[in-house]
């Protein structure tokens, strides 16, 4: 059947001529042609990827085959015209073959080149021009095959369907930087190695050992190792005068360097590929081509650009991750430590302007890193230790965990400063030099440590005052809290309010002002926050006092009966409990602190305490009773004055307080009769205090009674009279 079916076609169509069927033949060889040379680009390819040297002798032959393809390929390009719909058709469908096959031929051509561009041969550089110069000539045949329907977009469009576009002398320059990036990243950190210690030079570099791990000496991480094993300490070594050495002149010879291989590369490409400087670019002077000096220094300024570009883009990373062991998860304080040299070499030596911005995006980069690894390593050990309870004095300066939390603030604030400086700007600096996005970061996790130290503080002063240990409560409150502050107190944050208003800036730098502004108020609301932690802990110590007062009030405090014996004789010394009471509550305050004003409310809290657990128990006294608890009070005062440990000032502040006249006037309410009238008519007693001079008596002129309200209350409290069994009520 299929034979009568093709005899039966053949009869439909025309005879087909010699010419057509050698043209036929010719697109077969051609399409048999260009899909062998595609294997062999991409088998070179990979041996140029496995760093294989044997691929200079392919690239010759890949040159070669390319060539005679596109003098075939002009060839077949002109066809005679097929007037009969099916031998029309057949031609264009093999013109459409052709076309989409050397369109892979130009894109793999494409690809080899961005892989075997480099100025290290003069003899590969001839080589490279003449692929340009051939994936040019293709680009200029008329290949476009696509569908007009067809909608390409740059996000999700596939490498194989993009348009091609013909090779110039930037582009060119663009590939040979990205392909020379890394190595530019270690010659550069070669550089800052001899500048930060030029007399060791590589010697210093060649013999570092690691006892931990073995490394590459070409490694840029060792490089790093040595560069920062001098740092110790880092500290000390970046701060004091004439400790930086500069040898500059080493960054300048990289740069240079740079120069003079771009001016090699041009030299290669004037003779070679003419037309990719465009007009106006050479000029022939006695049958000599030469470069003009505009167009040279435009070629090499755009390299530069371009090269110290994509050495900015990978340099934190060359620095920091891509080695075998990693140095950022080695050192903790490496970074910080490089970040604070840079910084200072910066500004303390005139840097080429096109590598100072790589450097400062370096510096930037390690801030950023240094605010993620040393914030969560630190935050991380503070949170355990305060949530665990773990919190123990660490010196007499404050807790283990208040020293950590310190030191998260001592480096936020340090990393947040320097964000207030951008580049050459120490103030004043214009927004667009400013790194504001990476000090958001810093001022994030700052705002988040302050609330959570605060917390912290806040939840550890009430457990601590519930056990009246108030040695570390003091410890916390005048120790941590003051020195969290002291170190947040050097936070500058600049209002970019203004700056925003004058300076025509893009999209992100002012999102990222707004959001700097925003964060910099909730960073600021939190620090006064913290600042009034002090005071709110004093507030809670106040109110645990009473709790601990009456609770040891509780345990010592005589029975009811003790107070109701009607002995003649009067009592001459004061009760058990006094001095008990006394040690509990008010030694461990006095012995930790010399603020009076503390002291002070802790002594009237306790006799506070002590009236009220009076009161509320309702306990009756007889005369003896009254006259026992005067001498108790009065014992206080005995105790104050004798007591060894409290300064002249403290005691004499304590002598004078309010509450002891009021628990004076207790008791002599106790020992007074109904109705009996309480003579306002005191004769002053005055006596001389240290210096000689009469002391002014101020409210001593007034009776202890009158110190006490609700006297009728009070009055309720003495213990009838026993009477005999006869008595009538």
């Amino acid at each position: 059947m299929d034979n009568n079916y093709r005899t039966n076609v053949a009869k439909w169509l025309p005879p087909v001529n010699s010419m057509l069927e050698e043209w036929y033949e010719n697109c077969l060889l051609l399409h048999k042609s260009m899909r062998k040379l595609t294997e062999e680009i991409i088998s070179t390819t990979g041996e140029i990827e496995s760093s294989n040297n044997c691929y200079h002798k392919n690239l010759e032959d890949i040159l070669t085959s390319l060539e005679a393809l596109l003098k075939d390929y002009e060839s077949i390009k002109q066809v005679a015209y097929q007037k009969h719909p099916v031998h029309k058709y057949k031609v264009e469908h093999f013109k459409t073959l052709i076309k989409r096959r050397l369109n892979v031929v130009a894109k793999i051509t494409r690809d080899l080149i961005n892989d075997i561009l480099d100025c290290k041969h003069d003899v590969l550089l001839n080589s490279i021009f003449r692929f340009v110069n051939t994936y040019n000539k293709i680009l200029d045949l008329d290949l476009d095959v696509t569908d007009l329907s067809t909608n390409i977009f740059h996000n999700d469009c596939p490498s194989m369907i993009e348009p091609l576009k013909k090779i110039s002398i930037t582009r060119l320059l663009q590939i040979l930087a990205k392909n020379r990036a890394e190595d530019y990243c270690h010659e550069l950190i070669e550089c800052l190695l001899a500048n930060y210690h030029p007399e060791d030079g590589k010697t210093e570099l060649k013999s570092t050992t690691f006892a931990d791990a073995e490394i590459s000496e070409n490694s840029s991480i060792e490089i790093y190792r040595a560069l920062t094993k001098h740092m110790t300490p880092p500290i000390a070594s970046v701060t004091l005068p004439g400790t930086v050495i500069s040898n500059i002149e080493s960054i300048q010879t990289l740069v240079n360097a740079q120069n003079e291989l771009i001016v090699n590369l041009l030299n290669v490409a004037k003779e070679l590929s003419p037309k990719l400087f465009g007009l106006g670019a050479i000029k022939v002077n006695q049958g000599e081509s030469r470069l003009r000096k505009a167009a040279l220094r435009k070629a090499t300024d755009y390299y530069q650009e371009v090269a110290w570009g994509a050495v900015s883009s990978i340099l934190d990373h060359v620095v920091l991750w891509w080695s075998p062991e990693a140095l950022a998860s080695r050192h903790s304080q490496g970074a910080l430590h490089l970040k604070d040299w840079l910084h200072q070499f910066i500004q303390a030596n005139e840097v080429p302007p096109t590598v100072s911005p790589a450097l400062q995006n370096l510096c930037d980069a390690l801030g950023c890193h240094v605010t993620t690894t040393a914030w969560d390593q630190i935050f991380r050990s503070a949170y355990t230790s305060a949530f665990n309870c773990q919190s123990k004095p660490l010196s007499t300066e404050g807790t283990d965990t208040g020293q950590m939390f310190a030191e998260l603030f001592a480096l936020l604030v340090s990393l947040s400063n320097e964000c207030e400086v951008g580049g050459e700007w120490v103030v004043g600096a214009p927004l667009i030099e400013l790194p504001i996005s990476e000090q958001i970061m810093v001022l994030h996790r700052m705002d988040h440590s302050v609330h959570m130290m605060r917390l912290w503080a806040m939840q550890e002063a009430s457990r601590i005052a519930h056990t009246w240990d108030l040695n570390a409560f003091f410890l916390l409150v005048r120790g941590d809290l003051k020195n969290c502050i002291e170190e947040l107190s050097y936070l500058k944050l600049a209002d970019h309010t203004n700056a925003l208003a004058s300076e025509s800036v893009n999209v992100q730098v002012y999102v990222c002002t707004r959001m700097r502004a925003k964060i910099a108020s909730e960073v600021n609301a939190n620090i006064q926050l913290l600042k009034d932690s002090p005071l709110k802990c004093i507030q809670t110590l106040a109110k645990i006092c009473r709790t601990v007062s009456l609770a040891n009030l509780h345990m010592c405090f005589p029975r009811p009966i003790y107070w109701r014996n009607n002995t003649d004789a009067a009592p001459t010394m004061q009760s058990f409990y006094v001095a008990t009471y006394l040690e509990k509550v008010l030694l461990p305050v006095l012995e930790v602190v010399e603020d009076y004003e503390i002291s002070n409310m802790i002594l009237k809290i306790m006799c506070e305490s002590w009236l009220d657990y009076i009161y509320l128990h309702r306990i009756k006294f007889s005369e003896w009773g009254a006259l026992q608890l005067l001498t108790d009070f009065a014992f206080v005062k005995t105790w104050l004055m004798e007591c060894s440990i409290i300064s002249q000032t403290v005691k004499g502040h304590l002598l004078k307080n309010e509450v002891l006249r009021r628990c004076e006037g207790v008791g002599r309410l106790l020992l007074r009769h109904p109705g009996e009238a309480i003579t306002m008519r005191k004769k002053p007693v005055r006596s001389n205090s240290a210096s000689g001079s009469p002391e002014s008596l101020g409210l001593e002129r007034m009776p202890a009674e009158m110190y006490v309200p609700n006297q009728e209350q009070w009055l309720e409290l003495r213990a009838s009279k026993r009477c005999s069994f006869f008595c009538i009520e």
